[in-house]
């Protein structure tokens, strides 16, 4: 039996390989050696215990030297991507930095097919000094394959993919997000492997990335597999809604928030549901259940906590570690059922361009897209979203009173835009059968086969 090393740098990837049953696929085909960072394994639930598993905690090694490659000389010099107008966004704060300024000047008196993501990866493989703890761990257990969530976008998946180059090793990335394919392509350090969501995506990596196709592979993503198969048994949606304190006579308006920082004014947006609610604008008395994201930072939400609302729901993603490794937040078993139920019963679901606009309409839930003001509307014209707008999976809002207006229509009718949703979810979703996981284990199964340590 073959041995992979697989990193997990936080909390959302443990929540999506670890709490899933890719591990146990995972672990029921290879020997897996799972390295998580210090403290991981401290302060939660467990993570499964199987016999073909072995975790380790293991810091980043080189912390500077990440902090040189990523949040200088790549972020300053690579221009390459500057037409990404989540890369535009960024550079308007980035640049106030008088370091970044002076490197992106440099770039600016170069060609820019000079500096590319290879460039700098070639750099780092020569200039990171060899680890004496690596190469034991190389010895000890002789993986086949080394496998990161990311090809390198955060400093822990970046020291294993370039560790793994500098010592032969070939390398797969195996949780890319929808998103990630644009909004980090300064970071990008090529794999020999990767993983993707879709058919869209796979383009892109090859056009943009430099990726030979047959090296591209679709599996789905494995976080959609429980709204097919749950892994726990579901409850009823009148039992399920009851538990929150909401009624199942009502129908059910989720709002699901994103990111820190993202959008601000999420409380503010909420704030006016709740009283426009009180004034009778919506047809009944309808639930308001809000998701917190788990990168959210929840003191703007302690009025809520505090005030005994009918039908109003608030609650994390899931529970909070003591050793946070990215989000504080980690979504175990029982909180990604809870999910799928939450996505399942909602009538219709309200954010700011989220990823969990993709989550409902692969449970086929309509989704209202909050646009207002207008200097947060830019954020929709990413490219990764983008085509949920041309094919009218989702509703944009300008004003509040939009909002509602938007709100009235599916609460009356939560099955208007379904066939839209339906060519979302073929293109963006494929292979929408619950076992994306699977699929994800037989690809690896095939990289490790065809991939022998580099010479």
């Amino acid at each position: 039996m073959q041995t992979v090393f697989l990193f997990i740098s936080n909390n959302a990837y443990a929540s999506d390989l670890l709490r899933t049953r890719f591990i146990a696929e995972l672990a029921a085909r290879f020997r897996v050696v799972a390295f998580l960072q210090p403290g991981a394994l401290a302060g939660g639930a467990p993570y499964p215990a199987l016999s073909n598993l072995t975790y380790i905690e293991r810091p980043i090694q080189r912390p500077k030297f990440w902090i040189i490659f990523g949040k200088f000389l790549r972020y300053s010099m690579i221009r390459k991507y500057d037409f990404e107008p989540v890369v535009a966004r960024n550079r308007v704060k980035g640049m106030r930095d008088w370091r970044r300024r002076v490197l992106r000047a440099l770039s600016l008196a170069l060609p820019q097919r000079w500096i590319t993501n290879d460039f700098f990866t070639w750099i780092e493989t020569r200039l990171l000094p060899r680890d004496r703890e690596w190469e034991d761990l190389l010895r000890r257990y002789e993986p086949a394959i080394v496998l990161t969530c990311s090809p390198g976008f955060n400093h822990f998946d970046a020291e294993a993919v370039v560790y793994a180059r500098k010592y032969r090793m070939s390398t797969a990335a195996i949780n890319f997000n929808w998103d990630n394919i644009h909004n980090g392509g300064v970071h990008f350090r090529r794999t020999d492997y990767l993983c993707l969501w879709s058919d869209i995506t796979k383009g892109i990596a090859v056009r943009e990335y430099g990726y030979v196709s047959e090296n591209v592979f679709v599996s789905g993503p494995v976080r959609f597999d429980n709204h097919v198969v749950p892994q726990r048994p579901l409850p009823g949606r009148e039992v399920f809604l009851r538990s929150k304190n909401l009624d199942p006579s009502e129908k059910t308006i989720l709002l699901t928030t994103v990111t820190n920082g993202n959008y601000p004014e999420e409380h503010l947006v909420l704030a006016d549901l709740i009283a426009a609610r009180e004034r009778g604008v919506f047809a009944g008395y309808p639930n308001i259940f809000v998701r917190l994201h788990p990168k959210e930072d929840e003191r703007k939400f302690a009025p809520f906590l505090t005030s005994s609302f009918k039908n109003f729901r608030l609650e994390p993603a899931g529970k909070r570690r003591t050793a946070a490794t990215g989000a504080a937040i980690e979504l175990d078993e029982e909180d990604i059922t809870n999910l799928t139920a939450t996505l399942r019963y909602a009538d219709v679901v309200v954010n700011y361009c989220s990823t969990m606009s993709l989550e409902a309409i692969f449970c086929d839930r309509p989704v209202v897209n909050i646009c207002y003001p207008d200097r947060y509307a830019r954020v929709y014209a990413h490219r990764h979203y983008v085509p949920l707008l041309v094919l009218g999976a989702v509703r944009l809002v300008r004003s509040f009173e939009d909002l509602c207006a938007a709100l009235n229509v599916y609460l009356a009718d939560p099955s208007l835009g379904a066939r839209e949703r339906a060519l979302a979810r073929e293109s963006l979703m494929p292979r929408a059968d619950g076992t994306a996981y699977k699929r994800l284990v037989d690809i690896i199964e095939i990289c490790a086969i065809i991939a022998p340590r580099r010479v």
